[in-house]
């Protein structure tokens, strides 16, 4: 009894190591878990911020590239104006020296031809105050898209800097989640062999406890029965006595008187005398 009582302690701590085990075990587990989704929610989360980052990327280096090419058109078209302009200005000096010197008819189609050069000079001065404004604003939104692209640049560099780690972060506590969960198993199987253990010797325990009472409570019956009987045989020979008692007395009352003998007095012997020397 003293040896399953000691049992049933080392099982039962056994059993409360188990449970303790297995608490921390699942806590563990779920810390695991949560850092495991965490990490891959964090992953996700840097992959969309990436993409979107790149998506707007390729829509600013498209305006870019189409900005650049105005302006190297504009460039182009600036620079066949300025060629323009100066051949008009060489032949507007060239016809402004030959009306010095003509006559007649002669200087009179010269005044048109100076009329019509000086026109186009004024058109083409036009034209280029015109590109120059246009190039102006067209290299104001190119620095500003470029700055824009820089930055996206700068941001998808940042984004992606965290991205290591938290694939590390992923892999271990994958790493993690798979070793407690193996070892969760384990501790499970011991928690449940330590519980059927103290079970069956609880159940010993309660089986000698339910006999050593029942042995109780039949030594008490046998007590009581010993001492009804004992009783019993104490009164029975209380009654026998008694009616011994009684027939003695009345046995001693029937009995005839018996008259005393008279006592003889004893004859006194005479005292021998002596003769006299």
């Amino acid at each position: 009894m003293a040896s399953l009582t000691k049992l049933a302690l080392d099982f039962k701590q056994k059993k409360l190591s188990s449970s303790k085990l297995l608490k921390q075990t699942k806590k563990a587990l779920d810390t695991a878990k949560s850092l495991h989704r965490k990490s891959t929610s964090g992953i996700n989360s840097i992959q969309r911020r990436v993409d979107s980052f790149r998506s707007e990327l390729e829509r600013v280096t498209r305006d870019l590239e189409h900005y650049l090419a105005q302006k190297e058109s504009i460039q182009r078209l600036k620079a066949a104006a300025e060629e323009r302009l100066a051949d008009l200005k060489v032949e507007k000096k060239n016809i402004e020296q030959q009306i010095s010197s003509a006559t007649g008819e002669a200087k009179e189609q010269l005044a048109l031809t100076l009329d019509t050069t000086s026109e186009q000079i004024t058109d083409l001065r036009s034209q280029l105050m015109n590109r120059n404004s246009t190039m102006k604003k067209i290299e104001k939104v190119i620095a500003e898209h470029s700055d824009k692209k820089s930055k996206l640049f700068g941001q998808i560099k940042n984004t992606l800097q965290s991205r290591p780690q938290l694939m590390d972060l992923i892999k271990s506590s994958d790493r993690d989640v798979s070793r407690l969960d193996s070892r969760l198993n384990s501790v499970i199987k011991q928690e449940n062999a330590a519980q059927k253990n103290l079970s069956k010797v609880i159940s010993r325990l309660n089986e000698l406890n339910t006999k050593k009472q029942e042995m109780r409570k039949n030594l008490q019956r046998k007590r009581i029965s010993e001492a009804k009987r004992k009783a019993a045989q104490e009164k029975q020979i209380l009654v026998m006595a008694r009616k011994l008692a009684s027939k003695m007395a009345a046995a001693k009352r029937k009995a005839p008187k018996r008259k005393a003998a008279k006592r003889k007095a004893p004859k006194r012997k005479a005292a021998k005398r002596k003769a006299p020397k």
